[in-house]
């Protein structure tokens, strides 16, 4: 279903909403709606646009049979990173990149490495976001997330990667405000800067909710 996503507009919490001038676009991919979680927590601190990346094909158990699925999709990306036939398909997303200032992005660790979808995204759409502020947020079981953050690097090369990270692992996924709070506090999201050349205007945004 194609729909028109509004402006997530920061609910009353504990912490007070981090402002800013700038105009934030949100990306997620949740397998294990870890990630979903944790965005739902983020839209009550502050204002942004929302794009859930979700798989053409539904209904793939990536951790079935000893990972097979999610182990051949990594694979075949790792073979040959700079052709689009080896990423699988997303839903069509339909935006434009140019309005935003900051765009953060949250992930799921998949052995080591960033969720085979998400990177489908950022193959397609990473040199679009140069020059833009790029937060990372990565959910894992325990794994540490440097191959996740090294990946984000390359397909966005030309991104202004903000720090640090926010790392946060599935046992704190319930109680995520405070880590999401204290991150926005780190990166100094308040205080950053519009980038130039940035449009105004509403984000059309092609995708699905569950």
């Amino acid at each position: 279903m194609k729909k028109l996503l509004m402006l997530a507009e920061p609910q009353n919490t504990e912490t007070p909403p981090s402002e800013t001038n700038l105009k934030t676009l949100v990306v997620y991919y949740s397998y294990t709606n870890n990630c979903e979680r944790i965005i739902d927590d983020l839209k009550t601190q502050i204002t942004c646009d929302v794009l859930e990346i979700e798989p053409k094909e539904k209904g793939l158990r990536y951790e079935a049979n000893n990972y097979a699925i999610g182990t051949e999709q990594l694979n075949k990306i790792n073979a040959n990173p700079n052709d689009l036939s080896s990423y699988p398909k997303i839903d069509p997303v339909s935006m434009n990149l140019s309005q935003y200032d900051c765009i953060l992005i949250a992930v799921p660790l998949w052995w080591s490495q960033m969720a085979t979808p998400m990177q489908s995204f950022l193959f397609q759409y990473g040199k679009q976001m140069t020059g833009k502020h790029i937060g990372m947020i990565v959910s894992s079981a325990s794994s540490g997330i440097s191959g996740v953050i090294s990946r984000a690097k390359e397909l966005i090369p030309e991104g202004k990667f903000l720090s640090p990270d926010l790392w946060i692992r599935s046992s704190q996924v319930s109680n995520c405000h405070a880590l999401t709070a204290q991150w926005l506090q780190d990166i100094n999201y308040a205080n950053l800067q519009p980038t130039a050349n940035n449009a105004t205007g509403i984000n059309q945004v092609n995708t699905k909710r569950n």
